[in-house]
């Protein structure tokens, strides 16, 4: 498991799931002193190792999930920026940095503040949401 998201964890229910496997799974689990929980985790991340594009999509869903924490936070501020005129928003690790006349003002900032991805938004800001352009 991606090391960052340890600690997050979210109850998952899967359904039409075989009753006999996961009793199966049950008692394995109970016999090594594990939880259900941790024999899915370690099933399911061989599964996803075994694919042959696993680190793209891994990046691109690390890439999708900043995306929609930075939005959120862009949303939830969006007063601020509503008068502004021309400019740049950047928002990283959910955090606004600033807004920025020019693009080159953007990416020092980026580089001086943000540890991983970032949404720069060009004000004044018309569309309900931004595509992030996934391959798929």
């Amino acid at each position: 498991m991606n090391q960052s998201n340890q600690g997050k964890k979210r109850l998952v229910a899967i359904k039409n799931f075989d009753i006999e496997t996961y009793r199966l799974v049950k008692t394995y689990a109970s016999l090594e002193g594990r939880t259900v929980a941790s024999i899915f985790e370690e099933a399911v991340s061989s599964w996803l190792e075994s694919r042959g594009n696993y680190e793209e999509i891994r990046l691109w869903t690390g890439l999708e999930q900043a995306y929609k924490e930075n939005f959120e936070v862009f949303r939830e501020n969006r007063s601020i920026f509503k008068n502004h005129g021309e400019g740049y928003v950047l928002i990283c690790d959910q955090r606004i940095i600033g807004i920025f006349s020019d693009y080159d003002e953007v990416l020092r900032n980026f580089r001086e503040n943000c540890r991983r991805n970032a949404l720069v938004i060009k004000l004044p800001y018309e569309k309900e949401e931004l595509e992030l352009g996934l391959p798929w």
